[in-house]
């Protein structure tokens, strides 16, 4: 995944930018103090929010000095005016140029071997969707081809050499037809997909619809499904981040505590969810909505729901509500991340109408998962299937590196108040 590629040049930019801050108190001789380190990850933090580590460029080369420079510039002047000295103007100004040139080095090897020239044999309506998605995440170029017009393949491969193209996007019909043309360009190197095959990748996400049960058997991916380290492995990961997380995150919860409590009814909601294998558990969360939200029986949550409280709208934005599911995690019924657990009321319904909907269940559900940050909001059947989209791709990709940059999108979710 290229997005692995980013989370990996963050991390890279995170301990580049602490040596460079730590260096250079060093080399000033003003050796690093607590506010120092306060100082660093209120940089690295904006930077995360503002997109100045988003390597993929597609802001523009210019437009991260700009956002870049507004932090340097507030934490010069407020350290100035307790030192009154114009070193601390220099240091920054430093800070700022030689952090931007890193970036810039970072951007170039994002896309080194990262873009991908493409040809798109098919519809025009359904090349201007690919073509889309191809942008937008920095592919490459897409170029397209009717076909109508792939009457001879000798023809098409010679197109497909001048242009040096590496992946071929085609129509799944118009592939049926051709199926043996296809396969050699295949085997002479090329990229060959169906239409939907190609925006799963663009998307990240699986068209349920599109596959059937022989696509599970064939297709590569699945690993947290049947390897035991990788399993186990993630259970470590998610013990010590939840315990790392619930120790800062007791004043929120104490906090949150007196709100709900001032607010009339109990603090906490309590709700049978369905987990790993099918299995119900309890699950508990800050209590959101009004003590009567369901004396009509169980309900879709839905966007400006009526029966969310002042206090509730606010931690549900924040995803604070969430945090009491921490001891769902410590107790093995929840992971970190995973996808959402539901309710079996929903569940029933959704296995009838939505095909491998309980794949979902082969695995924990999670806190937060890559479903709940590309598509956070569901209140039918259809969002439950964009959601299910995302799971599926969750649970074929899996990996930690994967993991980190859902934690690293739900932080932003949080920070916000996206969420809901």
């Amino acid at each position: 995944m290229r997005d692995e590629k980013n989370v990996y040049l963050r991390i890279i930019f995170f301990f580049l930018l602490f040596f460079l801050i730590k260096g250079g108190n060093d080399f000033y001789g003003t050796p690093m103090k607590s506010y120092s380190y306060i100082i660093f990850l209120f940089i690295y933090l904006y930077y995360y929010l503002f997109d100045v580590l988003n390597f993929t460029d597609e802001y523009g080369r210019w437009t991260p000095w700009v956002r870049s420079s507004g932090v340097n510039i507030i934490i010069a002047t407020i350290l100035w005016s307790f030192s009154k000295s114009s070193l601390v103007f220099f240091k920054f100004t430093l800070l700022w140029v030689v952090t931007n040139l890193i970036r810039m080095v970072m951007v170039k090897i994002y896309r080194d071997g990262g873009t991908y020239r493409g040809i798109f044999i098919g519809k025009a309506e359904e090349y201007i969707v690919a073509n889309k998605g191809y942008t937008e995440r920095n592919f490459g170029n897409l170029e397209y081809i009717s076909k109508d017009q792939v009457k001879n393949f000798a023809q098409l491969e010679d197109i497909l050499e001048d242009k040096k193209i590496d992946i071929i996007s085609v129509e799944e019909e118009f592939m049926k037809k051709y199926e043996k043309e296809f396969f050699k360009l295949k085997i002479k190197g090329y990229k060959v997909y169906c239409e939907w095959q190609l925006m799963q990748e663009i998307e990240r996400k699986i068209y349920v619809k599109k596959i059937k049960v022989k696509w599970f058997l064939y297709t590569e991916g699945f690993e947290i499904l049947n390897n035991s380290f990788q399993r186990n492995f993630k259970k470590v990961c998610d013990i010590t981040l939840t315990i790392i997380i619930g120790i800062f995150a007791i004043p929120i919860m104490v906090i949150t505590c007196i709100f709900i409590r001032s607010d009339g009814g109990p603090i906490f909601f309590r709700q049978k969810r369905v987990g790993l294998g099918g299995e119900e558990f309890e699950i508990i969360k800050f209590r959101s909505m009004r003590i009567d939200a369901e004396k009509d029986g169980a309900q879709w949550a839905t966007k400006d729901d009526i029966r969310i409280t002042k206090v509730g709208n606010f931690i549900r934005k924040t995803r604070i509500d969430e945090l009491p599911q921490l001891w769902n995690v410590l107790k093995g019924e929840m992971s970190f991340v995973g996808p959402r657990p539901e309710r079996k009321v929903f569940i029933e319904q959704l296995e009838k109408e939505l095909p491998f909907y309980n794949v979902r269940h082969s695995i924990r559900p999670g806190l937060t998962g890559w479903a709940q940050v590309m598509y956070p909001y569901g209140s039918n059947v259809e969002d439950a299937l964009h959601k299910l989209e995302y799971d599926l791709y969750y649970l074929k990709h899996q990996n930690f590196m994967f993991d980190m940059m859902i934690f690293f999108k739900t932080i932003k979710v949080v920070l916000s108040r996206k969420g809901r």
